[in-house]
């Protein structure tokens, strides 16, 4: 991040959302993430105004430090300051799906294919998968698999994971436990490397999530880190590029990790996209079910529960979609989910759950497996041939069933990704670390694609939305309806217009400001050159935080 934040704004974000006192004189300490040109120099800052050092974050210039109120002024105005954060704690959400019968048949991976791809011998043999969680609790699947543990709490719990929502994404991701029809998870090779960054509670903050992510960079060779699964979701206060976190998995990114994060759990409404699945870069997935009927995909439809796009800047989001109802997973005895959620048990340590972390999770298992058979592809290489794989949900005549802001490019779609994938690069031009805006914008009632100038995209007039959440049935999910090729909805406009976080006054909007219903409040824009003004910016009720995505309640 080379720009400094306007003081103004980080007053507004800081002491609204926070509840922090900005009193001179105060003598509450505040837990901040203060970044600079360098570790040393953000260092040095804390240092000259008394504050107490606690971790460093190199993955983003950054350290995290507890400082007295009082002083929070003058380091946001320090000319040394690139910015200062807020240290946000982190949660799990830990509610069940409902569940149908008590036999262990994990339908998901023929539901996307994988089957067909275990028959070509490809399991996603030796390819790291990092799972940044609550961490990973030792079971008969995933003994000796487990190659490196990394714990960014300073005071963890002995147990591996006293939570159990990490170890639930991983069997998604790679459990070899065999039933009927193949394995319970779909990479039932690959290596895990656990980082720990949430508490048994399921808390954290961001110095832990961005520790972690700083410690898997700095490892990603030693145990071949080639994917970092985030089941992690966080409210949207600025747009994507001034978040420390998107930061850091830009960084990650651009080391040739591919990140895949989970579009969020407060569908169906539009613009409910968290972060980090609010970055143009990483993959972000959505969740639809099979209904209960895997051989029949025509009563398969988007959960109301996925985030829908576009996000806070424009981009169209999610990118696909994947299996997240009643998913079949594993969970440790006695872990704080176990207990809250004795009623998901399908049969021992077996659990249904739904969620997008769940679909999260299976692509991340999915691009694991593209990586062992392709294993030279690049994160942009990956993310063009999973999306030019992916199904859409189409009516006989075409149209779609659900508009790209709820269904990205569709359903992930295992055989063609991985045996066959499509040649290209996702991300097209843009550079990690730069900001960039998308090409939707909010006009005349709905949101439409737009090129650099603001006029509207020839040929995509059926991928405007109005938002809403309507299915009447009797559609099929297609192959080749490519929304890659032909023009790009995968890459960004370069940003020129200044990238502090500043207020915006309603004269400076045009055929823009769509208005929530539900309860959350724009607190900031920008104006772009192409004509029209973006607005960004919204903060969650209840707070700014990080949590875990993944369980919510869900009847079908």
């Amino acid at each position: 991040m080379k720009h400094k934040f306007l003081f103004a704004a980080l007053l507004v974000v800081l002491t609204v959302l926070l509840g922090v006192s900005f009193v001179a004189g105060g003598t509450d300490s505040v837990a901040v993430i203060v970044q600079a040109d360098s570790v040393e120099t953000a260092a040095a800052i804390v240092d000259a105004y008394g504050g107490e050092l606690n971790e460093q974050l190199a993955i983003i210039n950054a350290v995290s430090a507890t400082l007295p109120s009082s002083v929070l002024e003058a380091v946001a105005a320090d000319a040394r300051t690139v910015a200062l954060h807020q240290d946000e704690e982190a949660s799990v959400a830990g509610i069940n799906a409902a569940r149908r019968g008590n036999r262990l048949d994990a339908t998901f991976p023929e539901v996307m294919g994988v089957d067909d791809v275990w028959a070509d011998r490809v399991w996603g043999k030796r390819i790291g998968v990092a799972v940044v969680d609550t961490g990973i609790a030792l079971d008969t699947w995933n003994v000796r698999r487990v190659v490196a543990r990394y714990d960014a709490l300073d005071n963890g719990a002995r147990l591996r994971d006293p939570h159990g929502h990490g170890t639930m994404m991983a069997s998604l991701i790679g459990n070899d436990t065999t039933d009927a029809n193949g394995y319970i998870g779909i990479a039932p090779k690959v290596q895990f490397i656990d980082v720990r960054a949430l508490d048994a509670e399921g808390k954290g903050t961001y110095t832990d999530i961005i520790e972690g992510l700083n410690w898997i960079l700095a490892n990603k060779n030693r145990y071949n880190i080639r994917v970092v699964n985030l089941s992690l979701l966080g409210g949207i206060s600025s747009p994507y590029w001034a978040d420390p976190i998107n930061q850091a998995v830009e960084a990650l990114w651009e080391a040739g990790i591919v990140v895949v994060a989970a579009a969020g759990n407060e569908g169906p409404e539009p613009m409910t996209i968290a972060a980090p699945g609010n970055d143009p870069f990483v993959i972000t997935v959505g969740a639809f079910t099979d209904n209960y009927t895997p051989d029949d995909p025509s009563d398969d439809y988007v959960t109301p529960f996925s985030g829908a796009g576009p996000t806070e800047v424009g981009f169209v989001k999610p990118d696909v979609v994947a299996p997240g109802a009643h998913m079949l997973t594993t969970a440790p005895a006695g872990s704080t989910w176990v207990r809250q959620n004795r009623e998901a048990r399908v049969t021992g340590n077996y659990f249904e759950i739904a969620g997008t972390s769940s679909a999260t999770a299976v692509t991340s298992g999915l691009v694991a497996l593209m990586l062992d058979e392709n294993p030279h592809m690049t994160p942009n290489e990956v993310k063009y041939a999973l999306m030019a794989s992916a199904q859409p949900a189409a009516y006989d005549d075409g149209t779609l069933a659900w508009s790209i802001f709820q269904q990205g490019a569709g359903r992930v779609w295992a055989p063609a990704a991985v045996l066959d994938p499509a040649e290209g690069e996702a991300n097209a031009g843009m550079i990690p670390g730069e900001p960039y805006v998308g090409p939707v914008v909010y006009r005349d009632g709905q949101f439409v694609l737009v090129d650099e100038n603001g006029e509207p995209l020839a040929g995509t007039e059926g991928y405007s939305w109005v938002g809403g959440y309507s299915w009447v049935g009797g559609y099929s999910w297609v192959g080749g309806y490519s929304w890659v090729g032909g023009y790009s909805w995968v890459g960004g406009y370069s940003w020129v217009g200044n990238t502090d976080w500043d207020e915006w006054t309603q004269e400076d909007v045009w055929q823009s400001g769509y208005s929530w219903v539900g309860g959350y409040s724009w607190v900031g824009g920008y104006s772009w050159v192409g004509g029209y003004s973006w607005v960004g910016g919204y903060s969650w009720v209840g707070g700014y935080s990080w949590v875990g995505v993944g369980l919510t309640p869900f009847e079908e």
